[in-house]
Formats: C-alpha cells, structure tokens, sequence
C-alpha cells in the first residue's frame, strides 16, 4: 500500500557511515560542532539566570502579597446604581 523510502549510500559517506556535504570540508564540520557545543553552553546558562530571575521575583511578590502590603484594603461595598437603599424614590 504505502512505499518505503530506502536510504541508499551516496558518494559523500564516509568509511565510518556519516553523512558530510560536498560543500563543506572535514575541519569546518568539527568547526560546526564545537560553535554548536558553546552555543548549547550559551543557552543553557541563559535559560538558568532567566529561571533563578523568575524564582527570586515570584517570591518577592508572593512575600509583598503575604505581608498585606500588596493586599487592597478591606472596605465595606459600595451602594451600586441598582441598590435601593441610595435611590431617590
């Protein structure tokens, strides 16, 4: 019913079965990989400072909202256009 695709070996395999483009040369493929490698470095370090940055102000607003600083005051509700107790009838 469905046809499989079969992967046939091309001339830019190597001995060792990994795939290189003919537009690139060995030395700027390990080039790649070792720009990749600080890059998933990089990234990694920045996704840790945004977390802790999170982290540390979530807990400074949950602690301002626990004090009651960050809390509205208690009042009594206000009469609304619709209550009869401030109509002029």
């Amino acid at each position: 019913m469905s046809e499989h695709a079969v992967a046939t070996p091309s001339h830019s395999e190597t001995a060792t079965g990994t795939a290189f483009s003919p537009d690139f040369d060995r030395r700027e493929i390990d080039t790649f990989g070792k720009e990749d490698g600080q890059a998933i470095t990089v990234i990694g370090k920045m996704l840790v400072l945004f977390f802790f940055y999170s982290l540390l102000v979530m807990s400074a607003v949950a602690i301002w909202t626990l004090t009651g600083k960050g809390q509205t005051p208690s009042q009594p509700a206000h009469a609304t256009h619709g209550d009869s107790a401030d109509s002029d009838e």
